[in-house]
């Protein structure tokens, strides 16, 4: 969580305040450089290698899972770039069972020591991790090669909480990042660099002069293994996930003012016309980049990548996150939503020329408020986010006075509502209830 944030623009003398050009053309995104039916990018075993840049870098990658009986469970790691320090490194855990009584919440961050990438091969010399795979004291996750669909996960954040999973990719969800290349999913900030295709795999993070902001996706996940709480061991058999890795290549105080975030899941089911992911990541630019929203997403439907989605773009609609009938949270200042409506619409990927799209509208009802603290159903935390970083990546940030990032997480049993055209029926189409659970997170900065 520490890659949310922002607050002021370049400081003078950075490439983009010395090109006098309009906040407009300071931000370069995905979706213009990849044509409306070639949104897809495939993922190479590149993009999800830990990139551990200097400076003022800020790189996470996380783990969510949804357990059958609606909880939650969320694994992060956080590496933060702090200038000439060494990099400051965090575990995180949140583990949510609204099924309990009294319901289990659970929150653990520990700072890691002697984290090593890629991971040491260890007493099975057979396998030989690459920079998907590290390790640290706290923590062990790695990635077979011969077996690169599948992560696993053994870490111990206290006497009291240990984890032991495995995430696998479904077979028929690749993972996905907004176009394809080495510049496939990168938003570019600052003036763009004309730099010439080299032939390599590796991401290009250079071609925004101020930096860039990258997310990939594996939308869909099978999820077994234990999560122990105490004395208690909990079997995430028949769970559903995904994971994302992403990455802030600039400081952590300049690239956005507002963050959503959208990740259901679907219990695992044969039916085709279940087995569900829906997952959208939006952020909104701060001023200097013109209060620009980039927003991108996917629909899996039969456990299959149907579309991928953009923010709307020429007049066609994309995908977007829209806040209704905001309340403000005296205890936040923020204005936050009593509904928030999700909408995704993208070509379908084996057939370019239709649209699929999908829509939730999640209820908030935030009607239980006392002396106006803002109570949402399905809140599980206000997370005050300046309270949660490393001291050394708060110190970096130019926060603005009176401002206090916080971000708002929510966990709600949903329907999703999907239409879907036929590809052999012209004029045809598909129109799908699924019933499912809802994590979704919504950040403000200032």
């Amino acid at each position: 969580m520490s890659w949310l944030f922002s607050s002021t623009a370049p400081a003078e003398g950075s490439a983009a305040t010395t090109t006098g050009s309009s906040a407009s053309d300071l931000l370069h995104v995905p979706a213009e450089r990849a044509p409306a039916a070639e949104l897809f990018g495939p993922l190479v075993p590149e993009d999800t290698e830990w990139l551990q840049g200097g400076g003022f870098i800020t790189e996470t990658q996380i783990w969510y899972g949804t357990t059958p009986s609606g909880g939650l469970v969320m694994i992060q790691i956080i590496h933060s770039g702090v200038g000439m320090w060494y990099p400051q490194i965090q575990f995180t855990f949140r583990y949510f069972d609204p099924s309990a009584n009294p319901p289990i919440k659970i929150w653990k961050s520990v700072n890691v020591t002697n984290f090593v990438v890629p991971a040491p091969a260890g007493t099975n010399k057979v396998i030989k991790p690459d920079r998907r795979s590290c390790k640290s004291d706290q923590f062990s996750i790695t990635v077979d090669p011969d077996q690169p669909n599948t992560y696993k996960i053994e870490g111990t954040y206290d006497k009291d909480v240990q984890v032991s999973l495995e995430y696998t990719r479904a077979a028929g969800v690749p993972g996905w990042k907004l176009g394809a290349g080495p510049q496939g999913g990168m938003t570019y900030f600052g003036a763009l660099k004309s730099a010439k295709p080299t032939g390599s795999k590796l991401p290009d993070t250079t071609s925004g002069t101020d930096g860039f902001a990258v997310h990939r996706f594996w939308p869909r996940c099978h999820v077994k293994g234990i999560v122990r709480t105490g004395k208690e061991i909990a079997d995430l058999s028949g769970s559903t996930g995904m994971f994302v890795h992403a990455i802030q290549g600039m400081r952590p105080n300049l690239v956005a003012a507002r963050w959503n975030f959208a990740n259901f899941q679907s219990p695992a089911s044969s039916d085709p016309d279940q087995s569900v992911s829906l997952t959208m990541m939006e952020f909104t630019t701060t001023s200097y980049y013109g209060t620009q929203k980039v927003n991108i997403g996917s629909v899996v439907v039969g456990d299959k990548l149907i579309a991928v989605t953009a923010g709307s773009r020429d007049g066609k609609a994309g995908s977007s996150a829209t806040h209704l009938e905001a309340v403000v949270d005296q205890e936040t200042s923020y204005s936050v939503p009593q509904s928030i409506r999700f909408d995704w619409a993208g070509p379908l990927i084996d057939s370019p020329s239709s649209v699929a799209q999908a829509e939730i509208l999640l209820e908030l009802d935030p009607l239980a408020q006392s002396k106006g603290k803002y109570e949402g159903k399905g809140l599980i935390e206000k997370v005050d986010v300046l309270a949660e970083i490393p001291y050394l990546v708060k110190k970096v940030i130019n926060v603005v006075a009176g401002t206090k990032p916080y971000i708002y997480q929510w966990l709600n049993p949903v329907t999703a509502k999907i239409t879907i055209p036929s590809t052999t029926e012209t004029g045809s189409t598909r129109e799908l209830t699924v019933d499912g659970v809802l994590f979704n997170e919504a950040t403000w900065i200032s």
